[in-house]
């Protein structure tokens, strides 16, 4: 039975979520003033704003994803002023020229390819951004090309231990390896990518593409190509240090930092203000206020509880109870961000395995795929749809929460059992 404080918490979501839908233009206000709320109500403490140690970690807010994701935007406002992307794109438009199905296969199974091995902020920060241009380019709407790369970032960050954020925190919970998950939740994520591709491939070959958007108006760059793969070559290494940051015991708040840093000190005095200029503040706070929200909701024990009620459901049988495990968390997914439901997932998971006997790393797997497909189901459920719908807003093109959840859910649904039938499979 929840308790006054679950249900106060589950209200303010709620009442949140719904202004979000039928509001979306004040969605980081309604954002500020339900994160407020949850303070105001004791809901979430003060004190656990915080995080705990030198990680970054620890607290409600994921302070360490906050560091990375500032030092993302500010290397790709430095690569877009010096017009890396625009050339990207152009190059990309005269080889796909005249066929758009080929444009869409092209960027989708590149969002996949590359959020299974880096993460997906980054990957949908360049991706979405040389989207527009191309777009742009060849006169195709970018809406439907955005929520298919968003669709196969989620898949792909499901394939690998280093994909996302929820396997990284059950990999390490649960001592599993990299070769651990390519085997067992590879395939149902591209099973996934394969109906992301069959649904939205329709699109591109039954519509007629509408006149090119005017909202992107990038200047061309006078900047010698030198400037931009030196920018480039920075870029890399701070990726590549995210890759081993782990054996290197240095956080992840501090690599997006001293990233930040290094793509101003890399725009140099012509560019830096601009990059200053256009940087998203408004994401970064939204996310603050999210973490937030979803933290009044695992303290007071409402993501626990729903899990747990659904996963004693299966009565012992694996089958069951891995396919409930996964549509739960999938569907919750949608709804909050996936960090703090696998966080809490993870101590299920071993209770559940603990008291029936049942084999956990069958259930950790079908809980990555849950949590990693389930998130791309609303604008809000992983961090890929945050970034890749900011990217299209500061270019002036909005994405409704209605227009998302008419195309992006049903695929969702769809993904999760395709990926449900192939983990039956292998288990």
């Amino acid at each position: 039975m929840l308790g006054v404080p679950a249900l106060a918490a589950i209200a303010v979501f709620v009442g949140a979520y719904v202004l979000f839908v039928f509001r979306e233009r004040h969605q980081l206000l309604i954002a500020g003033v339900a994160a407020l709320a949850v303070l105001g109500l004791g809901l979430v403490s003060v004190s656990s704003l915080l995080p705990t140690g030198w990680s970054g970690r620890g607290g409600v807010v994921e302070w360490d994803t906050l560091g990375l994701l500032l030092g993302l935007f500010l290397f790709a406002g430095t690569l877009r002023e010096l017009g890396l992307f625009r050339r990207i794109a152009r190059r990309l438009a005269r080889r796909l020229s005249g066929r758009p199905l080929g444009m869409f296969l092209a960027l989708s199974i590149a969002s996949f390819v590359l959020s299974a091995f880096l993460n997906s902020i980054s990957v949908l920060l360049v991706v979405a951004t040389v989207t527009l241009e191309l777009a742009s380019e060849a006169g195709l709407d970018p809406i439907p090309l955005l929520l298919a790369e968003v669709a196969a970032s989620n898949a792909g960050g499901a394939a690998t231990f280093v994909g996302d954020p929820p396997n990284v925190i059950l990999g390490t919970y649960f001592q599993l390896s990299f070769g651990d998950f390519l085997l067992h939740t590879a395939l149902p994520a591209i099973a996934a990518l394969a109906v992301i591709l069959v649904i939205f491939s329709r699109a591109f070959r039954t519509t007629s593409p509408p006149p090119p958007p005017t909202a992107v108006t990038e200047r061309e760059s006078p900047e010698p190509r030198w400037g931009m793969g030196i920018a480039l070559a920075g870029f890399a290494g701070m990726l590549l240090v995210l890759a081993v940051q782990g054996p290197l015991g240095v956080p992840i708040w501090v690599i997006g930092l001293v990233g930040g840093a290094l793509a101003l000190a890399l725009a140099g005095r012509t560019h830096a203000p601009n990059v200053l200029r256009h940087f998203d503040w408004p994401t970064l706070a939204f996310f603050v206020f999210l973490f937030v929200l979803v933290g009044s909701l695992v303290q007071t024990g409402v993501i626990g509880s729903l899990a747990g009620g659904l996963t004693s459901a299966g009565g012992g049988n694996l089958l069951l109870t891995g396919s409930l495990l996964l549509w739960s968390l999938g569907l919750l997914s949608s709804l909050v961000n996936n960090v703090p439901l696998a966080a809490a997932a993870a101590p299920l998971i071993a209770a559940i395995g603990t008291g029936s006997g049942l084999p956990v790393r069958p259930l950790v797997w079908a809980t990555a795929l849950g949590t990693d497909l389930g998130g791309s189901g609303t604008p809000i459920g992983a961090s890929a749809n945050v970034v890749g719908l900011a990217v299209y807003r500061k270019a002036g093109i909005t994405v409704t929460w209605r227009q998302y959840l008419r195309t992006a859910f049903p695929v969702m649904l769809a993904t999760l059992a395709a990926a449900n039938l192939v983990w039956l499979v292998l288990r």
